[in-house]
């Protein structure tokens, strides 16, 4: 009992010893990187494990859940005392990878005491306590890889980063089928958001490793950060098979069914996660963001008053607030407040900036001081390829009547994006708006033979058949679509139609038939005031204006023309 109990003291005295060498490099200044040479070549160098089996030392650097098993397996004895130093250090080592990387394995093992100190353990015992151990002198591939252990650990340091990237493609040249050194590549690349580079190595790391719970995760994780959520859901939806109550694979399917569209899977997953954790402010936030998509605004509006009680700052929360605001409150002014405050709070932050500039731009307000397109130039600077925003700038800059700046950039968008159909629109009216009309009918005959049965399409296509001077092909499509269309699609219809008759009467029946199918179709109301304008009969023309200013209560032009009107009127 009492050599059991000096070999324990002995081993707990040589892992504080090698803490302590490594918490001094952690507390001086950066050692010099260019005198870390590593000494793998073509093959291992093996020195302090030369005694060991070659087998046994290659599983150990394979270091997956199996291989690790593997190893206990083939270096177990039932006499503690029979074990040989380099044997107790490979167990150790073993055994702390299994509990530090692969924490949802199942580990019994009763592994020796250590009776002197040794590199490797002390740089696992680094890598806990958030240090990239120097000290571990490089000499074979374990000392070259397990520092970068540290990665692990919930560190904020990155400075040992380019380190650890060479340590570990050192060790990946004589090892490529090493599990943890894949494993830990995929977790630096993903620290370093570079996750088409990391879902490469967690993929490598399922060949050998195709049951590991973290191994898939970090998989799955990988494949939600490059945007391929149905792989994302595929994987992760496997493992809760497994994993029922698992919070991390609940969350990543909830976001992925959400982004794909499935916003009833997406609700599900978030009300499995509510039934396990009740108080999780961030999934009640979430549920409300779902409940928003689905219109759903009254339940929505409760969850955001539940959230509001303890965080009113957050950035989710007052971007639902101001859509809620707009979309079932429409309340304009109240709108651009709660997205001003979030602007005031986010002054950086692209999301905040792209929808503040989306509001501003539809509402037509200044958000915070700003114009919608200040906001989406800001945008820009942070991200100069940022979509959204490009198209922000091309609807501010019609709206402004800079038709030549906004054909500039929609043009540029479209060879980039050429599968945008939103854009390819707003390009088709910039287009008449410049006469340029074979460019215009060119684009809308693309997407007018793409689905002949998309609104959208037959729109563009009638308008560029009109500019073209095809008025008799242009007529022939209204009058096939007239009695089968959406009343929206009716007000457009007959709104174009009325150009294409001298008859003052006939002009105006076609108007009035527009305004009975939508009475908020802003282009007819529009029409019937310059009709009536034309005429000098100002109490008409007012009429139909009143409503058009309604409808843009910010536009500077429909303002001034009401108010000459007022004066007309003698008002």
């Amino acid at each position: 009992m009492k050599r059991r109990i000096a070999l324990g003291l002995i081993s707990f005295l040589a892992v504080i010893m090698a803490c302590k060498s490594t918490s001094s490099i952690a507390s001086n200044e950066k050692p010099d990187e260019e005198t870390v040479e590593f000494s793998l070549s073509g093959k291992n160098e093996r020195k302090f494990f030369s005694s060991i089996d070659p087998h046994i030392l290659e599983l150990v650097e394979i270091a997956s859940p199996q291989s690790l098993k593997q190893v206990y397996s083939l270096l177990y004895k039932s006499d503690a005392e029979t074990y040989s130093e380099k044997e107790k250090v490979l167990l150790n080592v073993s055994y702390e990878i299994m509990n530090f990387v692969w924490p949802s394995e199942v580990v019994s093992w009763n592994v020796p005491p250590l009776t002197s100190m040794n590199v490797y353990t002390g740089a696992i015992e680094s890598a806990r306590r958030g240090v990239y151990d120097l000290s571990t002198g490089n000499s074979d591939f374990l000392s070259i890889m397990l520092p970068s252990l540290v990665l692990l650990s919930s560190t904020t340091k990155t400075d040992f980063y380019e380190q650890s990237q060479k340590a570990l493609l050192k060790c990946l040249e004589s090892r490529p089928n090493s599990v943890l050194v894949n494993y830990l590549l995929g977790v630096l690349y993903s620290k370093k958001n570079e996750h088409q580079e990391a879902l490469k190595y967690f993929t490598t790391c399922t060949k050998y490793a195709f049951s590991t719970y973290e191994v898939l995760y970090a998989q799955a994780k990988a494949f939600y950060e490059n945007e391929n959520y149905d792989a994302c859901i595929s994987i992760s939806e496997r493992l809760l098979q497994k994993y029922p109550q698992n919070l991390d694979l609940l969350g990543l399917c909830a976001k992925s069914s959400f982004n794909v569209g499935n916003i009833n899977a997406a609700e599900n997953y978030v009300v499995r996660v509510l039934l396990l954790e009740p108080e999780n402010l961030d999934y009640v936030l979430f549920r409300a963001k779902i409940l928003m998509k689905k219109g759903d605004y009254i339940r929505a509006s409760s969850l955001l008053d539940v959230y509001g009680k303890s965080n009113t700052t957050s950035k989710q929360y007052l971007l639902l607030k101001a859509q809620l605001q707009n979309e079932w409150n429409k309340n304009a002014s109240q709108t651009a407040e709660t997205s001003s405050i979030a602007v005031a709070l986010y002054p950086e932050d692209i999301e905040v900036l792209t929808f503040a500039a989306a509001i501003g731009s539809s509402l037509n307000v200044r958000i915070s001081g700003l114009t919608a397109r200040q906001l989406a130039e800001k945008v820009l600077v942070i991200e100069p390829e940022n979509l959204e925003a490009k198209r922000i700038c091309i609807t501010e800059l019609v709206k402004s009547g800079e038709f030549q700046k906004a054909y500039d950039l929609s043009s540029s968008l479209i060879t980039r994006s050429e599968d945008n159909a939103n854009l390819i629109y707003e390009h088709i009216d910039i287009c008449l708006a410049l006469n340029k009309k074979t460019e215009a009918y060119n684009y809308a005959v693309k997407m007018y033979d793409k689905n002949r049965q998309d609104e959208n399409a037959q729109i563009a296509y009638i308008k560029t058949l009109a500019a073209n001077g095809q008025q008799n092909a242009a007529s022939s499509l209204i009058a096939s679509l007239l009695t089968s269309s959406s009343s929206k699609m009716k007000s457009f219809l007959y709104y174009q139609r009325s150009f294409f008759s001298s008859n003052e009467d006939v002009v105006l029946s076609d108007l009035r038939s527009s305004l009975t199918a939508n009475p908020r179709n802003k282009d007819s109301l529009y029409r019937l005031y310059q009709i009536y304008y034309g005429k000098k009969d100002w109490r008409r023309s007012q009429y139909y204006l009143k409503q058009v200013v309604a409808l843009d209560p910010s536009n500077t032009q429909y303002l001034t023309l009401n108010a000459e009107l007022d004066s007309l009127q003698g008002k």
